[in-house]
C-alpha cells in the first residue's frame, strides 16, 4: 500500500470531517456534538484500517521474502539431510582407542602393557 496515497486519502477524510462540523457548527449549532462525535468515529475507524491493512502489507511482504529464501519448501534441505545420512549409514565405524575396555566381555579395562 502506497504511504502516500494513504496519508492524503487521510487527510482528505480529516479535512471534510472538519469543514462538514465547520458548517453544522454555524447552520445548526444544536446538531454539532453529533456532528462531531461522527467525524471521530469515522477518523478512528479509518485509522483502524489504515494501520491494519499496512500491517498485513508488511506481513505480506515478510512472507513472500521467506518463501523467496526457501523457495517456498524445504525439499532442498531435506534431500541434504538424507544424502549426508545415507554417507554416514555407509561410512565404516570409527573406533577410538580408549573404547576398547568398554567391549571387553567383562566390562573391565584390559591390562595395559
Amino acid at each position: 500500500m502506497n504511504k502516500t496515497l494513504v496519508t492524503i486519502a487521510f487527510i482528505s477524510l480529516a479535512l471534510l470531517g472538519v469543514v462538514g462540523v465547520f458548517l453544522i457548527l454555524l447552520f445548526q449549532p444544536d446538531g454539532a456534538s453529533q456532528a462531531i462525535t461522527l467525524v471521530v468515529t469515522v477518523l478512528g475507524i479509518a485509522t483502524t484500517a489504515i494501520v491494519t491493512f499496512y500491517n498485513l502489507g508488511k506481513q505480506g511482504e515478510t512472507i513472500q521474502t521467506i518463501q523467496h529464501q526457501t523457495n517456498g519448501n524445504t525439499s532442498a534441505l531435506l534431500a541434504e539431510v538424507s544424502r549426508l545420512s545415507t554417507l554416514l549409514a555407509l561410512a565404516d565405524p570409527v573406533v577410538p582407542a580408549h573404547v576398547e575396555a568398554v567391549n571387553s566381555p567383562t566390562g573391565n579395562p584390559a591390562p595395559r602393557a
